[in-house]
């Protein structure tokens, strides 16, 4: 990408997300403020109607008070016990009720207005949910919200006595009016509505009373589960609305909403302006990034065309400066570093075949590093080697012997480098190459085991191709080690040569050798083991003791990559283990058969060599026999 390109690119980028930043801002500080404002009046609003249904209820119950404390009201209620309540018409006539009712202390109606056998009937059905057995027994006044079947209503309760000192009521009068649109529209008045304030009533998932569309009001119950007590929000069509919902006994209850996106309509338009303003700006800015960036970038092509040189490895060509300004002397200090780098190349370029170029490039990154000496450093070591390679070569000719051989260490040597190996040495047939920092990014001991398995499969691919050409059939055996080991120069001033050296490297090449005493390809210690065992499928082998230890340690194959594994390596590789866990045990009979029936499954030769070792354990047991194997040889 061009600098011109860049330097536009940052400036739009810039821009933008400041614009972008400030919007944002704007409009979830804006938002907040508006849910915040609208709750704050949704709660004022409830309260306001709570005072309001307060009011009307105080004041229908003085309304029926004076009326039941009248001298003509009395004497007819002294006089006739059994009919006293024919004044229910009148007291709901002077209080505007829809409903009045008496009820004796036997919870009996002794009368109704209106006359209307479903009203009588409702009244009947649902004369629990009054609170007439709590006037009777306090003798005093209660007011109440009542629902049920669909119905929602203020009601005033009242105790009827004989006389004002009596301390027992004969009855009870029940006035009632319903919730019903008129109600909402005369309790919460004009100016809520002008505040495009949605009220909804209802009463067993049925709308009672409101001011909203009947689409709205039936969203409104469908949701209802969704809308939380108190402040809230709800989506509806599309838009949110901020609620407060209250609740009335019996799954009745009230829900208040206001439509938060047509609040903000005014801050939207304020945003918009903000937004073209702010294009416009970027828009003047844009035109002047692009004539600012073509002149920084003019006197910096000629140096982008030496970088790119330098990057195809061309290093034969010097850049032309003429100013005498940063950019001149950028232009002489690249001249410099070109002729640096054409020394460096040549040294590297001549040293890289005779030491690996990792080693080469450390040297001369670092000149200090190239006096003798060595660190401790934990690192995995591999060894391979080719099996049987003496009885072959001596029956091939000298150049094709060396063919085949730079044939195959080139492949293998490839196979190590593309898992970041440094190769060693070769000695003779035999490659030695080892894993770890400073060269080495990751985990060394899973990189050694991967370069192992390619090594073997790409040795299945030549070793057709060589067959082929009359060639023998070459097999290699691997062992790696992990382990704490001495990296560096070792060798004189005047002979030098970068390896590593201890026991943990002697480990490696005896675990090559053991290959063979199992028939096995690779083999790698328990160190390594710990390090790779979640990626690799691996079988333990055995326990050994080898020549100069005095203790013996677990050996594992590795059969493949976890990922790659399959079912039939899985089931050998279970097998195998319970069969060792019963040689482990000394149960040499039962582990033979286990040994000698995956061998007659599978093949496996491993298993192979085990079950002949187990019987040769049974035609003569070990003594104290602790299940390791101790190496003679090295």
């Amino acid at each position: 990408m061009k600098l011109s390109v860049k330097i536009f690119l940052s400036f739009f980028i810039f821009f933008t997300l400041l614009l972008g930043l400030t919007l944002y801002i704007t409009n979830s500080q804006t938002e907040q403020f508006e849910i915040k404002s609208l709750s704050s009046k949704l709660k004022e609003t409830h309260l306001r109607f709570n005072q309001q249904l307060n009011r009307e209820q105080v004041h229908t119950l003085k309304l029926a008070k004076t009326l039941t404390l009248d001298q003509k009201f009395r004497s007819f209620l002294s006089q006739i016990k059994d009919n006293f309540y024919s004044f229910s018409e009148e007291i709901a006539r002077d209080t505007e009720a829809d409903w009045v009712f008496m009820i004796d202390d036997s919870f009996h109606i002794r009368g109704i207005y209106p006359t209307d056998e479903n009203i009588t009937k409702w009244v009947t059905d649902n004369i629990s949910k009054f609170p007439i057995k709590d006037v009777l027994e306090t003798g005093e006044d209660r007011r109440s919200m009542i629902s049920g079947d669909g119905k929602l209503m203020s009601s005033v309760a009242l105790p009827l006595k004989e006389s004002l000192t009596d301390e027992y009521a004969l009855g009870v009068m029940i006035v009632v009016k319903h919730i019903d649109d008129q109600w909402v529209e005369d309790l919460i008045g004009t100016n809520l509505a002008q505040n495009a304030l949605q009220i909804v009533f209802f009463s067993d998932s049925k709308i009672v009373a409101d001011n909203v569309s009947e689409k709205f009001s039936k969203t409104v119950i469908e949701k209802l589960t969704q809308v939380p007590s108190g402040a809230g929000m709800l989506k509806i069509a599309g838009e949110r609305y901020i609620t407060q919902r209250g609740s009335y006994d019996n799954g009745a209850g009230y829900l208040y909403a206001t439509n938060l996106d047509y609040s903000l309509i005014p801050f939207k338009e304020i945003q918009n302006k903000i937004l073209l303003m702010g294009i416009a700006v970027l828009l003047v800015g844009l035109m002047f990034s692009i004539v600012f960036s073509k002149r920084i970038a003019r006197p910096l092509r000629s140096l982008l065309e030496g970088t790119k040189g330098v990057i195809d490895d061309n290093y034969d060509f010097e850049i032309k400066h003429t100013s005498s300004d940063e950019v001149g002397e950028l232009s002489k200090a690249f001249n410099h570093m070109l002729k640096g780098l054409r020394e460096k190349k040549y040294i590297q370029d001549t040293f890289g075949k005779y030491v690996h170029p990792s080693i080469v490039e450390n040297i001369l990154s670092n000149p200090d590093n190239i006096l003798p000496g060595g660190t401790r450093s934990y690192q995995s070591v591999l060894f391979c080697d080719v099996a049987n390679f003496t009885s072959f070569s001596e029956t091939m000719a000298p150049e094709s012997l060396i063919q085949l051989l730079n044939e195959y260490l080139g492949a293998m040597t490839e196979e190590i480098s593309q898992t970041h190996g440094i190769l060693d040495k070769y000695i003779g047939d035999a490659i030695m190459a080892f894993w770890g920092p400073p060269f080495t990014p990751g985990n060394h001991s899973l990189l050694a085991c991967q370069a192992a398995l390619n090594m073997q499969a790409q040795l299945k691919i030549l070793r057709p191709q060589w067959l082929a050409k009359g060639l023998p059939e070459i097999r290699m055996r691997v062992g790696v080690a992990t382990g704490h080991m001495i990296v560096g120069n070792i060798g004189s001033e005047k002979n030098l040569e970068y390896t590593c050296i201890g026991d943990t490297v002697n480990y490696s090449s005896r675990l090559e050798g053991i290959n063979k005493m199992y028939g096995t390809d690779i083999i790698i210690d328990v160190f390594t083991k710990k390090n790779v065992e979640h990626d690799l499928l691996l079988r333990e082998l055995d326990t050994i003791q080898v020549k100069g230890r005095t203790q013996g340690a677990q050996i594992y194959e590795v059969m493949a990559e976890s990922k790659k594994a399959s079912p039939e390596q899985i089931r050998i590789k279970s097998d195998y283990e319970s069969a060792l866990a019963l040689y482990r045990k000394g149960d040499f009979v039962p582990s033979e058969e286990a040994f000698a029936t995956l061998y007659n499954t599978s093949k496996d030769i491993p298993s192979k060599n085990m079950s002949e070792r187990c019987r040769e354990y049974i035609a003569t047991p070990p003594e104290n026999w602790l299940g390791i194997v101790v190496m003679k040889e090295k």
